[in-house]
């Protein structure tokens, strides 16, 4: 009796070790061992204001981005393109964005009119080439910088560190009012 279960065991895992693919729903054939790749998908849908400066060698790398123009269309309930200083004041006067989506070397500027707004939107930097201390800056600074060309998934990841940033920007602010 033991030997037969033995047997039976080393069969089953022979099998079990031997047999690299299996017959899934319909016609598909699904191979063991193979790992499945998953997208990673945007947690936080949010109205984003991107800001292309015309001249600027990041707005080019931007648009020309099709990784980051999927990601924030994909991230995104509303997405708004900018390509002047004018459009951008009106753009912020006339709607309210969660994110605003704009070149590095314009950023702390856009972020002081915000605050003389009195908006809650946050802004996202974008840069194409930096150092590591400019880079490690502008981190601390801004807390989420999008590096360009990079892959989607980092896009994703980014935008919705930026979107958690908002949403703890927005608690505080409803607890101060109380």
């Amino acid at each position: 009796m033991r030997r037969l279960l033995g047997v039976l065991f080393c069969c089953c895992l022979f099998l079990l070790l031997s047999v690299t693919q299996l017959m899934g729903c319909g016609d598909k054939v699904l191979a063991l061992g193979r790992a499945v790749r998953l997208r990673y998908a945007s947690n936080h849908s949010a109205s984003i204001l991107l800001y292309l400066r015309p001249g600027s060698s990041t707005a080019a790398a931007m648009s020309s981005d099709v990784s980051l123009q999927s990601a924030l269309k994909k991230s995104s309930q509303v997405l708004r393109i900018v390509n002047d200083s004018s459009q951008l004041d009106e753009a912020l006067n006339r709607g309210k964005f969660d994110l605003l989506v704009a070149d590095a070397a314009d950023a702390a500027a856009i972020e002081q009119q915000l605050q003389a707004m009195a908006a809650h939107t946050v802004v996202v930097p974008v840069t194409s080439q930096l150092n590591k201390v400019e880079a490690s800056a502008m981190a601390k600074h801004f807390h989420v910088v999008l590096k360009t060309p990079s892959k989607m998934d980092t896009y994703f990841m980014a935008l919705d560190e930026a979107m958690e940033m908002k949403a703890k920007r927005d608690e505080v602010k409803v607890v101060a009012k109380k």
